[in-house]
């Protein structure tokens, strides 16, 4: 059996068992039934309810000192300065939703991925195992897969086409998210922030306001008025 073949081989049992550990991973819905996310369907999206968990949701897990700062703020803040800098409603909503798949699946920072990724390499190597161009950054690969398989049942409930397939917005959306990054940041933790937490050399997003928590419940209602106003999904609060 060639190298190819085998590696083959072996991602194909590999995805075999897991297939046959669980085919489904349950989260609980506000009303205690239960969302599946492996198969999430747009059926399964509420857009009320991904505003009510975002908005209690705190960025950077809540470290800094000040009241919590929400995912849903940031949001909100993020989609008003793209529609500022580029008029376009449009990629506005989709930065709305760009962390929506954080309502049943919760916000992995970016720092625990790293952290997580860091052990499953040194525990591989300690194992012997080979492929490591694999398992170089599957970790990132895997939580990957989970975000974009609740984004496309996300997208589908939205009506909105697969943002992948417009390779334009993806960038803004990404470099909003890293610029929004960097002003939050400095405005939660001040000067002292470390430098190696954050992007370097991106310019500071066209805020329409100061980096300041609001509370769960103005991120809410902002959050639902930004779905109505830059992509015409009227929710209401629930």
């Amino acid at each position: 059996m060639n190298q190819e073949v085998r590696h083959i081989t072996t991602a194909k049992r590999a995805g075999d068992a897991v297939r046959g550990v669980s085919s489904i991973v349950p989260a609980f819905r506000p009303d205690g039934s239960a969302f599946d996310l492996v198969n999430p369907k747009a059926s399964d999206i509420d857009f009320a309810d991904m505003a009510n968990a975002l908005s209690k949701i705190a960025r950077f897990n809540g470290i800094y000192r000040c009241a919590a700062y929400s995912v849903a703020q940031h949001s909100v803040m993020g989609a008003d300065a793209i529609f500022r800098e580029t008029g376009d409603s449009v990629l506005a909503g989709y930065f709305v939703l760009h962390d929506g798949h954080e309502y049943p699946f919760g916000d992995v920072t970016r720092p625990a991925v790293d952290l997580i990724q860091h052990w499953v390499a040194k525990l591989a190597a300690a194992a012997k195992l080979d492929r490591p161009e694999f398992i170089d950054k599957l970790v990132h690969r895997a939580i990957g897969e989970v975000k974009r398989c609740i984004d496309l049942a996300i997208y589908e409930a939205a009506q909105l086409p697969d943002i992948t397939r417009m390779p334009l917005y993806v960038r803004q959306v990404k470099d909003m998210d890293d610029r929004m990054l960097v002003a939050e940041a400095l405005a939660l933790f001040g000067p002292n922030a470390d430098p190696r937490c954050i992007p370097k050399g991106l310019k500071p997003p066209r805020l329409t306001g100061t980096i300041e928590p609001w509370g769960a419940m103005k991120a809410e209602i902002a959050f639902l008025e930004r779905l109505e106003r830059y992509l015409g999904i009227v929710v209401r609060a629930a």
